[in-house]
């Protein structure tokens, strides 16, 4: 066997390395770790991040791209891991060629040889200096409001402000607070790193349009030349009094000119607000309050209000989880119609995803320009997949952008709480999972893989065991009777699928069902239902006894199926069973998939001679448009309404339901009642038919036919 040389390996590596890194969107770099880590390679996007092409760098140090703001001890850490072959994740401040810092997340990885020698350092590059600017706005709002109440002046605060933004001027700066005394005379109240000649300079000679406006947030005034400093230009920031005049200015001076970018202009937007509640929060404590935990273009918490949640909730051991929601059409509405209009939209879907929740244990806030984030405590695991099931109903009515009524989609990452991470952690995970949604088409939800693995087995094992138990008739169903609420007798039957598989034991429905539906295998286990009530009925008819009607839900996929409608009939002549003893229940979100083709199957149904019902009416959609179309003959009462009908709202709108179906001529039947005064209750409310516990719980089949005879 001919092995390489050393060298002879390094080239080829060096060589697949190249080609493996021209595709990449992120930076990447190669580096000689035998050369005092002498740059090998970098692709085009460390050229777009930097300004360095790679015949500037090749062969140099990456220490080129530090600068005054990079952490030292860090780069010591980074080398330390190196030298040892470890891997390295960090987050640094470095410098660009025109010298604008910038913030990035290095991922270096050590390719090592046979022997673990070090041939190659890797490290991808990624630009998160917007995301620094936005969490350093979110720990001035911090620091603010802790450095108010610890009774510090304001020359201290203001030096805070001016410490959040120095990270971010290239070639480094100055700044000054001013404050008119006078039209057009200044003074400054708080300098950082100018000379005291400049200073002298700025007092009284403070010139700037008088018809400068709130839309224009930075101005630009060029300095005159001076032998005692080298700045040559100042931006200022204008404070707005209440009643629009500009009292007081914040101002960096900056050493070359045309250095000001959109993106920091942007940055000092963000930042005007907490420099103007900086001079008058003396006065307004709370405002400053309110600032440091809400979002200030919709009153939703902003992150640091949510982390400040999450670290009292890892505190007090409490479980959790949390999600990260971005509409994907957020961007497309900003260019549109304005923020204003984005901002609007958060508005609206926070109050959506608010109702979700369980009540005051859920928070909605917003923790990034685009994307809210949802805290729920956890008591169960499968809450989260319910949330998540959940989260698509609230996107089947439209919301009202710019006086229009617009469909959105939505992305959404999950991430669970552990013992092992911290609220920033936490946050981060919701949004890597987003990340992954983001990749999908449509309405997306992506779970972060790492705190899923568990779960992904179980999962796992659930579908192996469910493909086998469909094919041998390892499911069954239980009939749960309907009954007169008068009377208490017998009308009918539910039928619900139960699995008692011989690997898992008992396997509950809220299980195996919404698995069924993911990996395409619902439509087989109806059918399987579907035959099991066939055949009861069909065995009762062929002995004489009395028929009764028996209702199987039917998933979406189910019923838009092309074939659906014509199973049913044939299932039908085949087991000599009347149409009329098979109910059909599906829910009330069947209408907004696609309403033009569900009337076209509520109305085969109905001519083949099955009676329809929207099962969990009021839970989802409530589309009460588009229930006259659909021709139905029963509407069903969720169990949650039937759990809190003694409470006034619940009440009310139990009522509701009971004249909407009166009105249409439809009948009423009310799930999981468990308690007489329920029944009770639904009576004087004009509903006759109910099902639950109180009255007979779901039986096997020769349990049923015991109970009929």
């Amino acid at each position: 066997m001919n092995y390489l040389s050393e060298d002879e390996e390094k080239v080829r590596l060096r060589d697949w390395l190249i080609r493996f890194a021209s595709r990449f969107e992120m930076g990447f770099i190669v580096t000689d770790p035998a050369d005092d880590d002498a740059i090998v390679f970098v692709n085009k996007a460390f050229t777009n991040i930097t300004g360095y092409t790679f015949e500037e760098v090749q062969g140099r140090n990456l220490r080129f791209l530090h600068g005054e703001g990079t952490d030292l001890s860090l780069i010591q850490k980074i080398d330390r891991q190196l030298q040892n072959g470890h891997p390295v994740i960090e987050e640094l401040q470095q410098y660009k060629k025109d010298g604008t810092p910038f913030w990035s997340e290095l991922v270096i990885q050590p390719l090592l040889n046979e022997e673990g020698k070090v041939l190659f350092n890797t490290s991808f590059v990624i630009d998160v200096s917007t995301r620094k600017k936005n969490e350093s706005i979110l720990k001035l709002h911090e620091r603010m409001f802790i450095g108010v109440n610890e009774g510090k002046s304001l020359g201290d605060l203001l030096q805070v402000v001016w410490e959040a933004i120095s990270a971010f001027i290239p070639h480094g700066g100055g700044g000054a607070y001013l404050c008119e005394k006078e039209e057009n005379e200044w003074t400054v109240l708080k300098s950082t790193a100018l000379p005291d000649s400049l200073i002298k300079g700025i007092e009284n000679k403070v010139d700037f349009d008088p018809t400068f406006s709130q839309y224009n947030t930075v101005f630009i005034n060029e300095l005159p030349p001076s032998h005692e400093h080298d700045y040559v230009e100042v931006w200022a920031l204008p404070i707005f009094s209440l009643d629009g005049k500009v009292t007081e200015l914040f101002t960096v001076f900056v050493k070359e000119k045309h250095l000001l970018t959109e993106e920091l202009v942007e940055y000092f937007k963000k930042l005007l607000p907490t420099i103007q509640m900086t001079k008058t929060f003396f006065e307004q404590k709370r405002q400053l309050e309110w600032l440091a935990y809400s979002d200030s273009t919709t009153d939703l918490p902003n992150r640091h209000s949510m982390i400040h949640i999450l670290n009292k909730k890892n505190d007090e051991n409490i479980n959790y989880f949390v999600a990260a929601i971005q509409p994907a059409e957020y961007i497309t509405i900003i260019d549109l119609y304005g923020r204003d209009e984005a901002d609007n939209l958060f508005v609206q879907l926070a109050k959506r995803i608010k109702k979700l929740g369980r009540g005051k244990d859920s928070i909605v806030g917003r923790v990034s320009s685009d994307s809210l984030a949802f805290i729920n405590d956890l008591k169960d695991s499968k809450e989260v997949d319910d949330f998540a099931y959940r989260l698509r109903s609230i996107t089947a009515e439209p919301f009202k952008v710019a006086g229009r009524e617009m469909f959105i989609t939505l992305k959404a990452g999950f991430a669970l709480s552990t013992e092992d991470f911290d609220a920033d952690e936490m946050l981060r995970r919701a949004d890597a999972a987003l990340t992954n949604a983001n990749g999908k088409n449509g309405l997306a939800i992506s779970f972060y893989k790492d705190l899923r693995n568990e779960e992904a087995v179980k999962e796992m094992t659930i579908v192996n065991e469910l493909f086998k138990a469909i094919a041998t008739n390892e499911i069954n169903i239980h009939l749960q009777p309907k009954v007169q609420l008068t009377t208490g007798e017998i009308i009918g039957f539910e039928a619900l699928a139960r699995w008692y598989s011989k690997e898992l034991g008992h396997v509950p429905p809220n299980d195996f069902i919404p698995l069924a539906e993911r990996v395409g295998k619902i439509i087989d286990l109806e059918k399987v239902i579907f035959k099991q009530v066939f055949n009861w009925l069909s065995n009762r008819q062929r002995s004489g006894k009395k028929m009764y009607q028996v209702a199987v839900n039917v998933s979406v996929d189910h019923f838009f199926h092309t074939s659906f409608v014509r199973m049913l009939q044939r299932l039908s002549a085949e087991y000599e069973i009347a149409p009329r003893y098979l109910r059909l229940e599906m829910t009330e979100s069947i209408g907004l998939v696609d309403f033009t083709n569900a009337k076209h199957v509520f109305r085969e149904l109905h001519d083949a001679g099955f009676e329809v019902s929207i099962d969990d009416f009021g839970v989802g959609y409530s589309s009460l448009s588009y229930l006259p179309q659909l021709q139905v003959s029963e509407l069903k009462i969720d169990r949650s309404f039937i759990n809190a009908i003694s409470d006034q709202d619940t009440h009310a709108v139990v009522t509701t339901i009971i004249q909407l179906a009166s009105n249409l001529k439809l009948a009423t039947v009310a799930e999981g009642i468990e308690e007489a005064y329920q029944v009770d209750a639904l009576l004087a409310l004009g509903c006759k038919i109910g099902q639950g516990y109180y009255f007979h719980k779901p039986m096997p089949l020769d349990e049923v036919d015991l109970l009929l005879e």
